[in-house]
């Protein structure tokens, strides 16, 4: 069965570009999204769209790329987190539709574009590594 995944090396890439990409995220946050680095010249939109931009690329080069040892058992992890990261995220989704209303909405939506990912990441890691402490304990 063929797999759209991404080589292994390509994960490393994206851990690069998320780990960037989230700092600026952040820097763009604390700073009001109005980050304005050269006199004159405003780069806040710029900047903001670097930061969307690359942490949905580098995210999805982590999700999206295949393990060093990819099988069947990694195929049925993923396929689980993937859903398990789905109802998560539509569950507080649900919740901050009750909870949060008028513009702050807005700023909710804008998070809920990176949380699928980063609860699939969170997610499957954390079963990756259970089965591998899992395959320890047995040795």
């Amino acid at each position: 069965m063929k797999t759209l995944l991404f080589p292994h090396r390509f994960q490393k890439v994206g851990w690069v570009i998320f780990s960037l990409a989230l700092a600026l995220d952040i820097t763009l946050m604390f700073e009001g999204f109005d980050l304005d680095l050269f006199k004159g010249f405003y780069t806040g939109y710029i900047f903001n769209n670097i930061a969307i931009i690359g942490s949905v690329i580098g995210a999805i080069l982590i999700t999206c790329s295949k393990e060093k040892r990819e099988d069947e058992m990694i195929a049925h992890i993923r396929l689980n987190s993937l859903l398990t990261a789905l109802y998560i995220n539509y569950a507080l989704l649900i919740v901050a539709a009750l909870a949060v209303y008028d513009l702050d909405f807005l700023n909710v939506m804008m998070y809920n574009m990176f949380t699928i990912l980063l609860i699939f990441m969170a997610v499957f890691r954390y079963k990756i590594w259970r089965m591998k402490k899992g395959a320890e304990d047995e040795q």
